[in-house]
């Protein structure tokens, strides 16, 4: 008894979850600059290491951002987006700093499979100034959660928790970009 009634729910579950993503929108524009900026918790912690970013270079292979079911997205204003979403870092000046970074971003892509979507930032940086031997490591921002309506703000929503996660790992390594 207890195992139908888990089974039914579940069955539930994917046929509202299915039924949602099927009113998806056919494509959806892009990101929002202001939204990377506005995650919570990114301005709480102390700066570490101050930093400038020299340059952020697209190297993807293509604009668009990807598929959520049918929904394609667009990669209009995604260097925005990303310049924003890297500014709200503790530590970062747009003036002359100590260190300096280069970025490029190799991959910035969504995508899905059933009910669940992925969202990935693939970015390559360059760490100089100092004092130190400039150095280079590959970062990766990933969001994966459930699709529930392939909706511009679960999309948007997707690509800002990816943000998240490079910051993290960012600020991580940021304590030993100062130490030369």
């Amino acid at each position: 008894m207890k195992v139908s009634r888990i089974r039914a729910a579940a069955v539930l579950a994917a046929v509202v979850a299915s039924g949602l993503v099927g009113c998806a929108a056919e494509r959806v524009s892009g990101l929002k600059a202001a939204a990377a900026a506005t995650v919570s918790g990114v301005q709480a912690a102390a700066p570490s290491c101050r930093f400038s970013v020299k340059a952020i270079d697209d190297k993807r292979d293509q604009a668009d951002l990807g598929t959520v079911h049918t929904t394609r997205v667009g990669g209009e204003g995604f260097a925005q987006w990303f310049a924003d979403g890297i500014a709200v870092m503790p530590g970062y000046s747009r003036e002359a700093a100590p260190v300096e970074l280069r970025i490029e971003v190799v991959k910035a892509y969504i995508q899905s499979l059933g009910t669940l979507k992925s969202a990935n930032l693939v970015v390559k940086v360059q760490v100089a100034g100092n004092g130190a031997v400039p150095g280079s490591k590959v970062y990766r921002g990933v969001d994966g959660s459930v699709n529930w309506s392939s909706s511009e703000s679960e999309i948007q929503a997707a690509f800002d928790a990816a943000m998240t996660s490079l910051r993290q790992q960012l600020a991580a390594d940021q304590a030993g970009w100062c130490k030369a």
